[in-house]
């Protein structure tokens, strides 16, 4: 494997999209400088149609990017908060959108987003792009456990807008974590490994 974690990323994705085992399912995760998370998933994006990024992606592979924050408004949890808007707290708000969202975005993926046959699929990759966008309204592990809960077979990517601290990772200088079930890559992504 490649020293670029954007590069070992990728590899690992089309590692377990061809079968390899995860801890519990396909789930990669790398650390992505947050001024960068926008650029890193606009190359996923293009990376996911087929253009000539290594590592090229296997006929049998399929890779869907997943646009977070143009789902997020998709979410009725979210279409609340702006209905109510100033007739409740901001604290009430965040804490609803926080309670619902990971639940009601994951939802929205599988109803609307990914093909019913792709959802069982280990060579079927979603990259979930633009986390940062739901800060701080729910985090990767919230979006990894509910897509465990609902038995999603499919290989998830997520660029992570953080530090890798030590081996865990950090949300916008929150608390560093681990993000069992996902399998990390050490990282993070920084502008030398985006270099074509």
């Amino acid at each position: 494997m490649t020293t670029s974690p954007y590069r070992g990323f990728k590899e690992k994705l089309c590692t377990f999209a061809k079968g390899q085992a995860g801890i519990r399912n396909p789930f990669v995760i790398v650390a992505v400088d947050p001024a960068l998370e926008h650029r890193t998933a606009d190359r996923l994006g293009a990376w996911a149609t087929g253009n000539d990024e290594p590592p090229v992606i296997d006929g049998d592979i399929t890779v869907q990017p997943i646009w977070l924050d143009e789902l997020l408004p998709r979410t009725k949890v979210y279409n609340l908060c702006v209905a109510l808007g100033s007739e409740t707290s901001p604290k009430r708000l965040e804490g609803t959108m926080q309670d619902r969202l990971a639940e009601e975005l994951v939802r929205e993926m599988m109803q609307n987003r990914i093909d019913e046959e792709h959802l069982a699929q280990q060579s079927h990759v979603v990259l979930l792009l633009n986390l940062g966008s739901l800060y701080p309204f729910t985090r990767a592990s919230e979006l990894l456990d509910e897509l465990d809960r609902r038995n999603v077979g499919s290989t998830i990517g997520i660029p992570f807008p953080g530090d890798d601290v030590g081996g865990k990772l950090s949300f916008f200088g929150g608390d560093s974590r681990h993000y069992y079930p996902a399998h990390q890559i050490p990282g993070p992504v920084q502008e030398e490994h985006l270099q074509r």
